[in-house]
């Protein structure tokens, strides 16, 4: 990946600070020029690393220093991860399973060379769970605290597993009743890391903004949040038009689209289907919608390639300060976008209450087959190989599809058998389980690049169904 990745810089041991990782080191190298962790709609579970490596090295450099320990851990994530496996089902052969599977898989690494947050969050996921497995067969109480301040780090990556915490305290609580363990010594110790650390976290965030934010301070980019983007995301959302907001040829491109420098105008939808229509809206009403829409666009859209322009195309610099350029840059386009957000959020509302099936159930599906069955072309495109390339992608697509299936199938049994019998199977199970009723479900990003730091899990929950087929399959030939 490192020799054969399209980088933007040559001196960069990956993709350059693209997409989201200027939200993640600009806060930090604020904080380094003037003590301001700012803009600070992430929480800086990953800005503490990039500051480490800050404090010693240049911009470029550090980069390089991450992607290199992103590697190492990662590299050292596929060991502990089967090794987990084992520990749990008491197999070498699924130890075997899990860790070539996991060792061959190129999914779960394509960020390993990006400054983003999925490599970390599936390391630190992997040894969190780990850890806390191990305290249950150690019975020493410190493998619970480096597991709660993992597990406390993941969260700060990636406030969306905060459930995992909860979801290891519940399997804390069952398991030490069953086995007439001591229940809250145990539980506060888990606990303590994450109670400490949000603690220091919404205390800052209470002296800053005067509010009481327990985690990041929105889903969306302040830029989103505060523009038309978001209203027209949560339509498009509301009946399964798009799996995130970045998604540029789903439905938002009817309407008109992101409001990003250089993007080319998509025409990729034809129209917003019939069955979504509600007595609020019609096709009429939508179309006038999309007028409106691209008018706001089209006055506001020259000042944002001349804002673009001017930080010499570099999103690292325009990225903190991009919602300038989504100001009304006069009253036509406040009015077009006053207008175009309250249309927005009435057609919404209506969705919701004259179709709750398509809302609350058939859009969530949508998403959560997106979300596990489409993972997009390029985590499958690997080194240019020659004409053995084409077989090389599809190798990769058919092992993910195994993967998927064996995988969501394992979880299932292992949650039954868990309960049945050994609770600690859970943590196998419900750790991908979990991801999949926040993402899609409850927060409705049907995105696939949301799954990979529970890839792992599924591996294993794949390696036990393929261990016990392989199992069934030498007993009929011994038969």
């Amino acid at each position: 990946m490192i020799l054969h990745g399209v980088r933007s810089n040559p001196h960069l041991l990956g993709f350059g600070f693209i997409g989201d990782t200027p939200s993640y080191i600009d806060p930090i190298e604020n904080f380094l020029a003037n003590g301001h962790y700012n803009p600070d709609h992430r929480m800086p579970g990953f800005g503490v690393v990039y500051y480490f490596f800050r404090l010693f090295f240049s911009y470029t450099s550090s980069y390089n220093c991450i992607v290199i320990l992103q590697l190492i851990i990662s590299s050292a994530g596929v060991y502990y991860m089967a090794l987990l496996t084992r520990l749990l089902l008491k197999s070498k052969q699924v130890f075997y399973l899990c860790f070539y599977i996991y060792l061959i898989s190129t999914y779960s690494n394509y960020y390993d060379i990006c400054l983003m947050t999925e490599s970390l969050c599936t390391s630190f996921l992997i040894f969190g769970a780990w850890f806390f497995a191990l305290y249950f067969f150690k019975s020493q109480t410190k493998y619970l605290l480096i597991s709660g301040l993992l597990l406390t780090w993941v969260v700060f990556l990636r406030p969306a597993f905060a459930p995992v915490i909860i979801i290891m305290g519940i399997i804390l609580v069952f398991y030490s009743v069953k086995n007439k363990r001591k229940i809250l010594k145990p539980l506060v110790i888990l606990a303590l890391p994450f109670l400490i650390f949000d603690g220091l976290w919404i205390g800052r965030n209470y002296n800053v903004h005067h509010k009481f934010i327990p985690l990041a301070n929105g889903i969306y980019y302040p830029f989103i949040d505060s523009s038309y983007m978001k209203p027209m995301f949560k339509f498009v959302q509301a009946w399964g038009g798009a799996d995130d907001i970045p998604e540029s040829k789903s439905a938002m491109s009817w309407f008109g689209g992101l409001l990003f420098p250089g993007e080319p105008e998509y025409k990729t939808y034809d129209s917003v289907p019939d069955f979504v229509y509600t007595k609020a809206f019609n096709r009429d009403s939508l179309i006038q919608l999309r007028i409106l829409t691209r008018n706001f666009i089209a006055i506001q859209k020259p000042s944002i390639d001349s804002f673009y322009a001017s930080t010499g195309k570099d999103w690292n610099k325009a990225f903190s300060i991009f919602n300038i350029g989504l100001k009304p840059r006069n009253e036509q386009a406040a009015f077009c976008q006053k207008e175009v957000i309250r249309r927005f959020d009435t057609y919404t509302e209506s969705i919701k209450k004259e179709k709750p099936f398509l809302y609350y159930v058939k859009a969530p599906l949508v998403f959560t087959y997106d979300f596990l069955y489409s993972p997009g072309d390029v985590v499958f495109k690997r080194a240019q190989i020659g004409k053995l390339g084409i077989f090389v992608e599809w190798f990769f697509r058919a092992l993910y599809i195994i993967i998927i299936n064996a995988g969501l199938f394992g979880m299932i049994v292992l949650a039954i058998k868990g309960f049945r019998s050994n609770y600690l199977l859970w943590i196998l199970a419900l750790i991908p389980a979990s991801s999949i009723l926040v993402h899609p479900i409850l927060v409705r990003l049907g995105d696939n690049r949301y799954l990979m730091p529970v890839w792992p899990f599924l591996i294993a929950c794949a390696a036990c169904v393929i261990s016990s087929i392989i199992i069934k399959l030498r007993k009929e030939e011994v038969l």
